[in-house]
Protein backbone atom coordinates (compact mmCIF):
# COMPACT_ATOMS: atom_id res chain seq x y z
CA UNK A 1 0.00 0.00 0.00
CA UNK A 2 1.33 3.42 -1.01
CA UNK A 3 1.12 5.62 2.08
CA UNK A 4 2.92 8.58 0.51
CA UNK A 5 1.20 11.95 0.25
CA UNK A 6 0.08 12.49 -3.35
CA UNK A 7 0.58 16.08 -4.48
CA UNK A 8 -0.40 17.95 -7.64
CA UNK A 9 -0.10 21.57 -8.72
CA UNK A 10 -2.44 23.89 -10.60
CA UNK A 11 -0.02 26.51 -11.89
CA UNK A 12 0.36 27.96 -15.39
CA UNK A 13 3.95 29.13 -14.89
CA UNK A 14 6.12 26.31 -16.20
CA UNK A 15 9.20 27.32 -14.23
CA UNK A 16 7.24 27.43 -10.98
CA UNK A 17 5.79 24.00 -11.77
CA UNK A 18 9.34 22.68 -12.09
CA UNK A 19 10.21 24.20 -8.73
CA UNK A 20 7.20 22.60 -7.06
CA UNK A 21 7.85 19.25 -8.72
CA UNK A 22 11.50 19.26 -7.64
CA UNK A 23 10.50 20.02 -4.06
CA UNK A 24 7.94 17.23 -3.92
CA UNK A 25 10.13 14.64 -5.66
CA UNK A 26 12.92 15.43 -3.23
CA UNK A 27 10.89 14.15 -0.26
CA UNK A 28 10.56 10.36 0.24
CA UNK A 29 7.10 10.62 1.82
CA UNK A 30 5.66 12.74 -1.01
CA UNK A 31 4.55 11.61 -4.46
CA UNK A 32 4.21 13.99 -7.43
CA UNK A 33 1.14 13.16 -9.52
CA UNK A 34 1.37 15.96 -12.06
CA UNK A 35 0.39 19.53 -12.81
CA UNK A 36 -2.38 21.42 -14.58
CA UNK A 37 -1.94 24.66 -16.52
CA UNK A 38 -5.46 25.99 -16.02
CA UNK A 39 -8.37 25.62 -13.64
CA UNK A 40 -10.50 23.40 -15.88
CA UNK A 41 -7.64 20.96 -16.36
CA UNK A 42 -6.97 21.08 -12.62
CA UNK A 43 -10.49 19.90 -11.79
CA UNK A 44 -10.19 17.04 -14.28
CA UNK A 45 -6.87 15.99 -12.77
CA UNK A 46 -8.26 16.14 -9.23
CA UNK A 47 -11.03 13.74 -10.22
CA UNK A 48 -8.69 11.38 -12.07
CA UNK A 49 -5.58 11.44 -9.84
CA UNK A 50 -7.30 11.86 -6.45
CA UNK A 51 -4.44 13.85 -4.89
CA UNK A 52 -4.16 14.33 -1.15
CA UNK A 53 -2.95 17.92 -1.54
CA UNK A 54 -3.33 20.47 -4.35
CA UNK A 55 -0.95 23.42 -4.70
CA UNK A 56 -3.24 26.00 -6.27
CA UNK A 57 -2.38 29.33 -7.85
CA UNK A 58 -4.98 32.10 -7.97
CA UNK A 59 -4.23 33.51 -11.42
CA UNK A 60 -4.86 30.89 -14.12
CA UNK A 61 -6.55 30.87 -17.55
CA UNK A 62 -10.10 29.64 -18.21
CA UNK A 63 -10.89 29.15 -14.52
CA UNK A 64 -8.92 30.86 -11.76
CA UNK A 65 -8.04 29.44 -8.36
CA UNK A 66 -11.13 30.81 -6.66
CA UNK A 67 -13.23 29.27 -9.40
CA UNK A 68 -11.56 25.91 -8.75
CA UNK A 69 -12.35 26.20 -5.04
CA UNK A 70 -15.96 27.08 -5.80
CA UNK A 71 -16.36 24.11 -8.16
CA UNK A 72 -14.85 21.78 -5.57
CA UNK A 73 -17.55 22.78 -3.07
CA UNK A 74 -20.18 21.82 -5.67
CA UNK A 75 -18.62 18.50 -6.68
CA UNK A 76 -19.57 15.25 -5.00
CA UNK A 77 -16.05 13.99 -4.36
CA UNK A 78 -15.49 10.92 -2.16
CA UNK A 79 -12.70 12.86 -0.46
CA UNK A 80 -11.83 16.50 -0.98
CA UNK A 81 -8.08 17.16 -1.26
CA UNK A 82 -6.30 19.59 1.00
CA UNK A 83 -5.74 22.93 -0.72
CA UNK A 84 -2.68 25.15 -0.34
CA UNK A 85 -2.91 28.45 -2.19
CA UNK A 86 0.53 29.34 -3.58
CA UNK A 87 0.37 32.80 -5.10
CA UNK A 88 1.98 36.22 -5.36
CA UNK A 89 -1.45 37.84 -4.96
CA UNK A 90 -1.50 39.32 -1.45
CA UNK A 91 -4.80 40.91 -0.56
CA UNK A 92 -6.89 40.46 2.58
CA UNK A 93 -10.14 40.09 0.67
CA UNK A 94 -8.61 37.31 -1.43
CA UNK A 95 -7.42 35.47 1.68
CA UNK A 96 -10.89 35.69 3.21
CA UNK A 97 -12.59 34.46 0.04
CA UNK A 98 -10.17 31.53 -0.18
CA UNK A 99 -10.95 30.68 3.44
CA UNK A 100 -14.70 30.74 2.88
CA UNK A 101 -14.25 28.40 -0.08
CA UNK A 102 -12.34 25.86 1.98
CA UNK A 103 -8.63 26.48 1.35
CA UNK A 104 -6.38 25.21 4.12
CA UNK A 105 -3.36 27.43 3.73
CA UNK A 106 -2.33 30.58 1.86
CA UNK A 107 1.38 30.79 1.00
CA UNK A 108 2.84 33.86 -0.67
CA UNK A 109 5.48 33.72 -3.38
CA UNK A 110 8.43 33.73 -3.10
CA UNK A 111 8.28 30.97 -0.50
CA UNK A 112 10.70 28.85 1.47
CA UNK A 113 10.74 25.28 0.21
CA UNK A 114 11.00 23.74 3.65
CA UNK A 115 7.97 25.70 4.79
CA UNK A 116 5.91 24.49 1.84
CA UNK A 117 6.87 20.84 2.40
CA UNK A 118 5.98 21.19 6.07
CA UNK A 119 2.56 22.62 5.18
CA UNK A 120 1.89 19.82 2.70
CA UNK A 121 2.41 17.27 5.46
CA UNK A 122 0.32 19.32 7.88
CA UNK A 123 -2.59 19.67 5.48
CA UNK A 124 -2.48 16.01 4.46
CA UNK A 125 -2.67 14.96 8.10
CA UNK A 126 -5.67 17.14 8.93
CA UNK A 127 -8.85 15.07 9.01
CA UNK A 128 -11.28 17.87 9.82
CA UNK A 129 -10.05 20.77 7.78
CA UNK A 130 -11.27 24.11 9.19
CA UNK A 131 -12.77 26.69 6.88
CA UNK A 132 -10.04 29.20 7.54
CA UNK A 133 -6.73 30.04 6.00
CA UNK A 134 -3.40 30.57 7.67
CA UNK A 135 -1.26 33.04 5.75
CA UNK A 136 2.51 32.97 5.56
CA UNK A 137 4.96 34.96 3.48
CA UNK A 138 8.19 33.03 3.51
CA UNK A 139 10.62 34.94 1.33
CA UNK A 140 14.10 33.44 1.80
CA UNK A 141 16.34 35.96 3.55
CA UNK A 142 19.88 36.62 2.40
CA UNK A 143 22.28 34.50 4.45
CA UNK A 144 24.24 36.74 6.82
CA UNK A 145 27.94 36.13 7.25
CA UNK A 146 28.08 36.44 11.01
CA UNK A 147 31.56 35.01 11.45
CA UNK A 148 32.89 35.07 7.90
CA UNK A 149 33.05 31.27 7.74
CA UNK A 150 33.28 29.26 4.52
CA UNK A 151 29.63 28.28 4.69
CA UNK A 152 28.52 31.92 5.10
CA UNK A 153 30.75 33.04 2.22
CA UNK A 154 29.43 30.39 -0.14
CA UNK A 155 25.79 31.05 0.83
CA UNK A 156 26.26 34.76 0.25
CA UNK A 157 27.92 34.15 -3.12
CA UNK A 158 25.12 31.86 -4.28
CA UNK A 159 22.53 34.36 -3.10
CA UNK A 160 24.20 37.13 -5.11
CA UNK A 161 24.18 34.90 -8.19
CA UNK A 162 20.46 34.29 -7.73
CA UNK A 163 20.72 30.57 -7.02
CA UNK A 164 17.29 29.27 -5.92
CA UNK A 165 17.54 28.13 -2.30
CA UNK A 166 14.44 25.94 -2.40
CA UNK A 167 15.97 23.18 -4.56
CA UNK A 168 17.61 20.14 -2.99
CA UNK A 169 20.52 20.84 -5.30
CA UNK A 170 21.20 24.16 -3.57
CA UNK A 171 22.45 22.46 -0.41
CA UNK A 172 24.46 19.94 -2.41
CA UNK A 173 26.02 22.71 -4.52
CA UNK A 174 26.79 24.83 -1.48
CA UNK A 175 28.56 21.94 0.25
CA UNK A 176 30.46 21.00 -2.90
CA UNK A 177 31.84 24.54 -3.23
CA UNK A 178 32.77 24.61 0.46
CA UNK A 179 34.63 21.31 0.14
CA UNK A 180 36.49 22.30 -3.03
CA UNK A 181 37.38 25.68 -1.54
CA UNK A 182 38.99 23.84 1.38
CA UNK A 183 40.56 21.10 -0.77
CA UNK A 184 40.89 21.88 -4.52
CA UNK A 185 42.20 18.36 -5.20
CA UNK A 186 38.62 17.09 -4.85
CA UNK A 187 37.88 18.46 -8.33
CA UNK A 188 40.01 15.68 -9.78
CA UNK A 189 37.79 13.07 -8.14
CA UNK A 190 34.45 14.86 -8.27
CA UNK A 191 32.45 11.77 -9.26
CA UNK A 192 34.50 9.28 -7.24
CA UNK A 193 34.83 11.26 -4.02
CA UNK A 194 33.03 14.61 -3.88
CA UNK A 195 29.54 13.47 -4.91
CA UNK A 196 29.73 10.27 -2.80
CA UNK A 197 30.71 12.27 0.30
CA UNK A 198 27.74 14.59 -0.11
CA UNK A 199 25.42 11.69 -0.95
CA UNK A 200 26.46 9.78 2.16
CA UNK A 201 25.77 12.80 4.35
CA UNK A 202 22.27 13.24 2.91
CA UNK A 203 21.48 9.53 2.60
CA UNK A 204 21.03 9.62 -1.16
CA UNK A 205 23.04 8.53 -4.20
CA UNK A 206 25.92 10.27 -6.03
CA UNK A 207 23.87 10.28 -9.23
CA UNK A 208 21.05 12.17 -7.52
CA UNK A 209 23.55 14.66 -6.07
CA UNK A 210 25.08 15.23 -9.51
CA UNK A 211 21.68 15.65 -11.20
CA UNK A 212 20.34 17.97 -8.49
CA UNK A 213 23.42 20.19 -8.68
CA UNK A 214 23.17 20.29 -12.47
CA UNK A 215 19.50 21.28 -12.32
CA UNK A 216 20.22 24.02 -9.78
CA UNK A 217 23.06 25.43 -11.90
CA UNK A 218 20.82 25.45 -14.97
CA UNK A 219 18.11 27.35 -13.12
CA UNK A 220 20.68 29.81 -11.76
CA UNK A 221 21.99 30.33 -15.28
CA UNK A 222 18.50 30.91 -16.67
CA UNK A 223 16.96 33.07 -13.95
CA UNK A 224 19.86 34.34 -11.82
CA UNK A 225 21.85 37.57 -11.68
CA UNK A 226 22.86 37.80 -15.35
CA UNK A 227 25.33 40.64 -14.83
CA UNK A 228 27.27 38.84 -12.09
CA UNK A 229 27.16 35.51 -13.92
CA UNK A 230 28.56 37.18 -17.03
CA UNK A 231 31.44 38.63 -15.01
CA UNK A 232 32.23 35.27 -13.45
CA UNK A 233 31.65 32.99 -16.44
CA UNK A 234 31.58 35.28 -19.47
CA UNK A 235 34.45 33.65 -21.32
CA UNK A 236 33.18 30.12 -20.76
CA UNK A 237 29.65 31.12 -21.76
CA UNK A 238 30.95 32.35 -25.13
CA UNK A 239 32.77 29.05 -25.69
CA UNK A 240 29.64 27.06 -24.83
CA UNK A 241 27.16 29.11 -26.88
CA UNK A 242 25.53 30.50 -23.79
CA UNK A 243 24.85 27.16 -22.14
CA UNK A 244 25.31 26.76 -18.39
CA UNK A 245 28.79 25.69 -17.21
CA UNK A 246 29.37 22.09 -16.20
CA UNK A 247 29.06 21.19 -12.54
CA UNK A 248 32.81 20.91 -12.09
CA UNK A 249 33.56 24.22 -13.81
CA UNK A 250 30.89 26.09 -11.87
CA UNK A 251 32.05 24.65 -8.55
CA UNK A 252 35.71 25.27 -9.37
CA UNK A 253 35.21 28.85 -10.50
CA UNK A 254 33.14 29.92 -7.49
CA UNK A 255 35.44 28.13 -5.05
CA UNK A 256 38.54 29.71 -6.59
CA UNK A 257 37.07 33.21 -6.63
CA UNK A 258 36.07 32.87 -2.99
CA UNK A 259 39.48 31.52 -2.06
CA UNK A 260 41.16 34.51 -3.73
CA UNK A 261 38.65 37.00 -2.33
CA UNK A 262 37.48 38.04 -5.80
CA UNK A 263 33.74 37.60 -5.24
CA UNK A 264 33.55 40.72 -3.08
CA UNK A 265 34.47 42.87 -6.02
CA UNK A 266 32.51 40.98 -8.65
Amino acid sequence: MDDRIHVMAAENNRDMCEVLEALVRGEPDLEWVGSAEDGVQALEMIVQSKPDVVLLDIIMPYLDGLGVLQRLTEMDLPRRPGIIIVTAFEEESMVKRSARLGADYYLLKPFDGRSLVSRIRQVAGTDNRPARVQVRSAMPAMPMATHGGASDQVAKALFRMGTPTYFKGYQYLKEAIEMVKADPSLLAVITKSLYPKIAEKHQTTPLIVEAAIRYTIQKTWKHGNAELLKKLFGHSAALRDGRAPTNSFFIARVAEDLRLGMMEGA
